[in-house]
């Protein structure tokens, strides 16, 4: 009998201690696990965009890096699988890079036909680039997609601009910001100079913004290309030459970060071949 006693109250002392009775004294229930699908969340509405594509190419690197590096056989799908990856990503935003040099060098020819209208034309497809390469990278908080928009689009209606909360933090203040900050002001300069048709100071703004978008697809192309490479000799599994591509994309991410990133900022720089 007293056993039985015994075994009952050690039963109830158990299910209390499980329960967290002795660490809940205002018996709430407990806290359920966030979910790895809670689709309350709207704090992505705030998340750059274009730290999601420098953090995936930097997985996308070390993944490469960690695969095909060492004695052992690379692991061939994993190099294939990275390299794609980062070939699109750089295809992607390189595109819009190269889009606007070539606009600009199309703006001059029509500058120098004394086409004024085609000029005006391919001045807005250049700020278009500029426009969807914004789409690409910035937040969709800071793109005016409220809390009313998202809702309003679930229930298949068109929210009313600007209502609601709206992320009012521009990009970090580093010097990519800075420079993107001179470019648009070139491209307001620029379509000035084709309303006064201005044409020397339109050569001029014109020039200013083809430098930068062709060291930044150069840059782009280093990686997309190498990308390419690399993945060329994954699926023929090659090694030799695949340390020397991967070398060679780096190198652009590298490259790009010296003169975006600041050197007070911390950049995920990709792992090492060796």
């Amino acid at each position: 009998m007293k056993l039985a006693a015994f075994l009952l109250s050690l039963c109830v002392a158990c299910l209390l201690v499980a329960c967290g009775a002795g660490d809940n004294t205002d018996n709430a229930p407990a806290k359920p696990a966030a979910s790895l699908d809670d689709q309350s969340d709207r704090d992505w509405r705030f998340r750059s965009q274009y730290k999601a594509h420098m953090r995936h190419l930097w997985i996308d690197c070390n993944r490469a890096a960690g695969a095909g590096r060492g004695e052992l056989e690379p692991t061939w799908h994993e190099i294939r699988a990275s390299a794609t990856d980062i070939s699109a990503r750089a295809t992607l935003m390189g595109g819009y890079w190269a889009d606007i040099e070539a606009r600009c060098a199309t703006v001059v020819e029509c500058a120098e036909d004394h086409d004024r209208i085609g000029a005006s034309d391919e001045l807005k497809a250049l700020g278009a680039s500029c426009d969807g390469c914004h789409l690409a990278t910035w937040s969709p908080a800071f793109l005016h997609v409220t809390l009313d928009t998202m809702d309003g689009w679930l229930k298949n209606q068109p929210a009313k601009p600007g209502v609601g909360e709206v992320d009012t933090e521009p990009p970090p203040a580093i010097p990519n910001r800075e420079a993107m900050k001179e470019l648009w002001f070139h491209l307001q300069m620029a379509e000035m100079r084709v309303e006064q048709w201005q044409l020397e100071d339109l050569k001029s703004e014109l020039e200013k913004i083809r430098t930068v978008a062709a060291q930044r697809a150069h840059l782009w192309r280093t990686v997309g290309d190498n990308a390419g490479l690399l993945l060329k000799l994954s699926t023929s599994r090659k090694r030799d030459g695949m340390k020397q591509a991967y070398l060679a994309m780096t190198s652009g991410c590298v490259g790009c970060h010296a003169q975006t990133a600041g050197g007070e900022r911390q950049v995920m720089t990709p792992m090492p071949w060796e």
